[in-house]
């Protein structure tokens, strides 16, 4: 039991150590911690039914893939050829933290973040 808990709480400490990496739509122009420029927005953030993700406009020549994985590193959804702005049903997840990753048609990791899910 102990180690459960001693290893939720590493995972806790680890995600908290992310900082802000996603940002809601209220913040313009979206920037991560360095001061780059962020390629997607997410809104809204904690999200309960649906959540938006738009591409930034300077980037809409390209076609990115998300995807989303729970706490643990599990992979929970993907969305492929993404362009502009699309949403993610969020009907059969669970209450809580996960991650997303901006990957371009390569499969390199262009940008990640976090959304929080309240039911």
């Amino acid at each position: 039991m102990w180690k459960t808990s001693t290893l939720l709480f590493i995972c806790l400490l680890s995600l908290l150590s992310l900082g802000g990496m996603a940002q809601s739509a209220k913040t313009l122009p979206a920037t991560d911690s360095e001061g780059n420029s962020k390629i997607v927005k997410l809104y809204p953030n904690p999200a309960t039914s649906r959540i938006n993700f738009q591409i930034q406009q300077h980037n809409n020549d390209k076609v990115y893939d998300i995807i989303v994985y729970n706490f643990l590193g599990k992979k929970i959804d993907q969305l492929k050829n993404v362009i502009g702005t699309t949403y993610m049903d969020l009907g059969s997840y669970y209450s809580g933290v996960y991650i997303f990753q901006l990957r371009d048609r390569d499969g390199n990791l262009v940008e990640s973040g976090k959304f929080n899910v309240v039911k």
